[in-house]
């Protein structure tokens, strides 16, 4: 208000300054009136005694810039503008101080304020005004110009064509060959010229075209020439690695052959021998293991394995061909842009793969590795005969030795799983083996990854609970957050501090020594989710409202370390794919990649559909699986734009159903776990039904 009170008394200041210099130019140009000089005294005289005396009126209102001519820019002189209305002026009155304006605005003005609008010549009543006949004749004067410019400019080309037309009809008799033939002379020279110049723009404008274009396709060329380049010598190089590859088999089939020492063949041991043999000892004599060798040598192909291997390149080559678009920006953004000589004697004499190459080639793989998802349980974690909203699994963590997988959500209850029976069962009804009930709708889980018995719970009270899962007792209760919580994680280094994020806009540090929070990190928006660095005790990253991923170095929380912007939406997940890459899922159905060095997005994953909920985020450190609200699970690779494996669940309302109900369009995938060191994942919808795959 003080800022706004004195741009007003400058404003004033101008004002006042502005009608002070004005009055001095109207007096100056009162001066230039055709009075004599006793009336011109008098007028100077009387002027004076009312700028002393009289009050200052009421500041008239600006009047509508160029009111009634058409087009504010049109040129119009301002010798025959009414300084009232800046319109053209009509009916002219002149004041005794000499100025003009129109009659109507002049009688207005001086009803309202008895001075004049210019100079503040004071006008007691009408009887100084007098009519201006000089001005109104130059009015009228221009008025009549005015319309006959409008006149002739009225006139098209088809009026002016017609009235040529008809004089040569109706004048014929007067005009005679040499009159004619210079009129089509001269029509055909301006046909000429124009038709020419028509040409000349269009080849103009052609060679424009075809210049910009013919640089466009010569630094096309350039890039196809520079990348077919980069294309050959890895084609070139790979081959030679293959061939070295091949030879080294041989030269080994023929050691073994030579030096036979009677090791067995583990190719031909099951997975259950393993698993057997690690269990009981090694029991099993050479004898068994030759009998078992020929056994399978007899009824099996000789080429079996051979085959199989073949089949399974077969369907990776199928897989490389159906996502070869992708692979090939992949390849390009892992390689060189120029290689700078592609003919130096250090390459032409070189066998082995460039290091990017060879990143490539292990991204190829991994990418080809799995073809399907194979359905290894299932769970029912509601345990209702008939579902419900609050049958939802919002979350799902594995323990850090894989034995055990919480799985929370808005039963209010953290049921406790044993691996091991789940996928052992034949038939899925699993019961837990511990369980927890909580006083409010659980949000997230988190298990301490030393403490096996310490597991963390977040929930829609904004509390943060601490369970020993073993014997399902509450060890800590924190109630500082004044909103819902959304997260909660452990740190992994120092493994009795964790994290929890809320809706009031807060990361509080909690440690399980301390009955209060440590510190408290001020967001500028809602926290949906936060994780610690699993290679740092000092580093964590949250996602939030406001669209970011933000990454903090808790030694110094004044201000972040990197803000990550490129989501449309909230952020609802953040996970550490490692050390240093970060992925984060929003609800604009998009998962980014980060580096924590670079600001930029490195990776965009699409595919899925996630526009409202909380659909799960999960990596092992290579791959990305995250759930969709089409009731599907999506697995990525985290170098890839698009999924490589995806996994419906079926419709049924509950586990004993046995038909498949109508399709439900509000189901969704809401949590997904992985389990560490395998190809794993266990994950849950909004039905409560938990299944655990593995990629095949």
């Amino acid at each position: 208000m003080a800022d706004s009170g004195r741009r007003s008394g400058r404003l004033g200041v101008s004002s006042s300054a502005s009608s002070s210099n004005g009055a001095g130019v109207a007096s100056s140009s009162s001066r230039t009136q055709p009075l004599g000089g006793a009336s011109f005294v008098a007028v100077a005289a009387a002027a004076a005694a009312a700028r002393i005396t009289a009050p200052r009126g009421v500041k008239r209102a600006l009047a509508v810039i160029q009111d009634g001519i058409k087009g504010s820019a049109e040129e119009v002189v301002s010798d025959y503008l009414c300084p009232i209305c800046l319109d053209l002026i009509n009916e002219a009155h002149i004041i005794s101080c000499g100025h003009t304006f129109c009659r109507v605005c002049l009688e207005k003005s001086i009803e309202s304020n008895k001075r004049c609008p210019k100079c503040n010549f004071t006008v007691f009543n009408m009887d100084s005004i007098f009519p201006n006949h000089l001005v109104n004749k130059q009015v009228l004067k221009y008025k009549k110009s005015l319309e006959l410019k409008e006149t002739i400019n009225r006139k098209n080309k088809s009026s002016v064509l017609s009235e040529l037309k008809s004089y040569i009809c109706q004048d014929a008799k007067s005009l005679e060959i040499t009159d004619l033939t210079s009129m089509i002379t001269l029509l055909q020279e301006k046909k000429a010229q124009m038709l020419s110049e028509s040409d000349e723009t269009k080849y103009k404008l052609l060679k424009t075209f075809l210049l910009e274009l013919k640089i466009k396709k010569e630094q096309q060329l350039l890039s196809i020439n520079s990348e077919l380049a980069i294309v050959n010598f890895d084609l070139e190089s790979v081959t030679k690695c293959l061939a070295d590859v091949k030879s080294g088999v041989k030269e080994e089939a023929l050691f073994t052959d030579n030096f036979d020492i009677g090791v067995p063949n583990c190719s031909n041991i099951s997975v259950n021998e393993v698993v057997e043999g690690d269990t009981a000892g090694s029991s099993t004599s050479n004898q068994d293991v030759a009998d078992d060798q020929a056994v399978e040598g007899f009824n099996v192909p000789v080429d079996g394995d051979s085959s199989a291997s073949i089949t399974s390149l077969n369907s990776k080559r199928k897989k490389v061909h159906l996502h070869f678009e992708e692979l090939s920006e992949s390849y390009f953004s892992h390689r060189d842009p120029v290689l700078t000589d592609i003919t130096d004697e250090e390459h032409t004499g070189s066998t082995s793969v460039d290091s990017n190459l060879n990143r490539f080639g292990e991204c190829v793989c991994k990418f080809s590795q799995f073809t399907r998802m194979r359905p290894l349980a299932t769970i029912d974690y509601a345990g209702d005969k008939f579902p419900a909203s609050s049958n939802i699994a919002s979350s799902i963590e594995f323990d850090k030795d894989g034995e055990f997988f919480a799985v929370a959500g808005l039963t209010k209850k953290i049921r406790i799983f044993d691996y091991g029976n789940v996928i052992r069962d034949v038939v899925d009804l699993h019961y837990p083996c511990a369980e927890m009930v909580c006083d409010s709708k659980i949000s997230c889980v988190s298990w301490s990854s030393y403490l096996k018995n310490k597991l963390a719970s977040s929930d829609y009270d904004g509390d943060v609970t601490i369970w020993d899962a073993f014997t399902t007792q509450k060890l800590h209760v924190y109630k500082e957050h004044q909103k819902r919580c959304w997260s909660v994680d452990f740190n992994k280094m120092d493994t009795k501090l964790l994290a929890s994020g809320s809706d009031d806009a807060c990361v509080k540090l909690w440690h399980l020594d301390s009955e209060r929070s440590l510190t408290n990190l001020e967001a500028k928006a809602n926290v949906c989710c936060v994780q610690f660095n699993p290679e740092s005790r000092y580093h964590l990253a949250f996602g939030s409202a406001d669209h970011c991923v933000h990454y903090y170095d808790l030694r110094n929380l004044k201000e972040s370390l990197k803000v990550f912007k490129g989501h449309r939406k909230a952020v609802s997940y953040v996970k550490f794919i490692s050390g240093e890459e970060i992925v984060s899922a929003s609800t604009d159905s998009q998962l980014k990649v980060w580096n924590v060095n670079k600001s930029d997005c490195v990776q965009s994953l699409r595919g899925h559909i996630n526009d409202k909920n909380f659909v799960g985020l999960a990596t092992d450190g290579e791959y990305v699986a995250c759930g969709s609200e089409n009731n599907s699970l999506y697995v990525f690779y985290k170098g890839l734009p698009k999924k490589i494996l995806s996994f419906r669940f079926d419709q049924r309302r509950f586990i004993l159903d046995p038909e498949p109900r109508e399709e439900d369009t509000t189901d969704f995938v809401s949590a997904v776990c992985w389990r560490k060191g395998s190809n794993v994942l266990v994950t849950g919808n909004s039905q409560g039904i938990i299944k655990v795959l593995q990629m095949v």
